[in-house]
């Protein structure tokens, strides 16, 4: 089982799978080789300075596999359909707070979307109900699941020898726009938008106006569960919710993001053996995990302050990084934070 926090994979069947690495913005013919651990080493500010992000293509005769780290272009509906306008894709997509993104497009059309966690309110139940697995094994593991779905429908094996071999590494350009369908509401966004206007009025109007909004709510989320605060962080919460960025705070801000994590390994080092989970980010329950959170939120404000990104990459960064901050359940921000990826993931270009 591949073990990463979030990630997107993309399944997709085409007579012309170079037209489809175009689309997700990469040259088809600039590439160079790597793997699936060095893909997940990039971070968002190792990207070239022309480039909003980074995928792995593995390709399969007609089928290549497409894989991408963060700012996940495969999870826009309106780019599956372009690339699958005379084939198919599979896409399932995962991030650090469990949001879980399914599709099946055939033939530039729609055929199910369905959070995996959640199949009631699934759409394409006819097709879920034709596949070779059931809800029992939607519930007792997604994502193997997903994987093994994916493996009926392509017959790609994804084992350990494809994860360790090299594949082609596409740094990805801003895409040509494409059709945009309207913003699928499940029932989940919905019991949010009943108790959180400003999410309603989001969804309501979902435009890429209201992208600092999404910014300004995700930042606050990270910045109160994480419990930080001090004149640093109301400065950045300050220009945040004016819509502006500032290269000199974002600099301060990762000064800031540093010292947790010093503070996160001093600790970490100090718990005994028997303390330590297998990730070094355990959330709230252990001295470094708390420290780790705060980082997050403070990465959190780092990007969305950051005049070096495009909105819709802030936007991504920050809903991303505040999932990290390991959000409430109790007070509704994890169901928030869901919504926002949502609606993040239709306005995405």
């Amino acid at each position: 089982m591949i073990e990463i926090e979030t990630a997107c994979f993309t399944w997709i069947r085409t007579g012309d799978l170079d037209q489809a690495v175009r689309v997700f913005g990469g040259d088809p013919l600039v590439s160079e080789p790597e793997t699936l651990d060095g893909l997940f080493g990039i971070a968002p500010e190792d990207l070239p300075d022309d480039a909003t992000g980074v995928a792995l293509v593995a390709r399969h005769g007609e089928w290549a596999v497409i894989v991408e780290p963060f700012a996940f272009r495969g999870l826009s509906e309106a780019l599956l359909g372009e690339v699958a306008a005379k084939g198919e894709a599979f896409r399932m997509a995962w991030t650090v707070n469990m949001a879980t993104f399914v599709s099946y497009v055939r033939d530039g059309e729609v055929v199910a979307s369905f959070d995996a966690l959640d199949l009631d309110g699934a759409s394409g139940r006819e097709w879920l109900d034709g596949l070779p697995v059931g809800e029992a094994d939607w519930r007792a593991d997604w994502r193997a699941t997903a994987f093994a779905v994916a493996e009926h429908l392509s017959g790609v094996v994804i084992d350990d020898d494809w994860t360790a071999r090299s594949h082609a590494l596409h740094w990805l350009r801003p895409m040509t726009v494409v059709a945009r369908p309207a913003l699928r509401v499940d029932g989940r966004m919905r019991a949010v938008a009943a108790v959180d206007s400003r999410i309603a009025r989001i969804i309501a109007d979902p435009t890429p106006d209201r992208v600092p909004e999404i910014i300004a709510i995700a930042a606050g989320m990270a910045v109160a569960t994480a419990g930080i605060d001090g004149p640093l962080v109301e400065e950045a919460l300050a220009l945040i919710a004016a819509g502006a960025c500032s290269a000199e705070l974002a600099e301060r801000l990762g000064d800031f993001r540093m010292e947790f994590a010093r503070r996160e390994w001093e600790a970490f080092q100090a718990s005994p053996d028997s303390a330590r989970q297998r990730y070094p980010s355990p959330g709230h329950d252990t001295d470094y995990g708390r420290w780790a959170v705060k980082g997050a939120a403070a990465e959190a404000l780092r990007a969305a302050v950051n005049p070096d990104r495009d909105p819709f990459s802030r936007a991504w960064q920050v809903v991303n990084y505040s999932g990290g901050a390991y959000l409430s359940e109790e007070n509704g921000d994890i169901d928030r934070h869901y919504a926002l990826g949502k609606i993040v993931t239709f306005l995405d270009p």
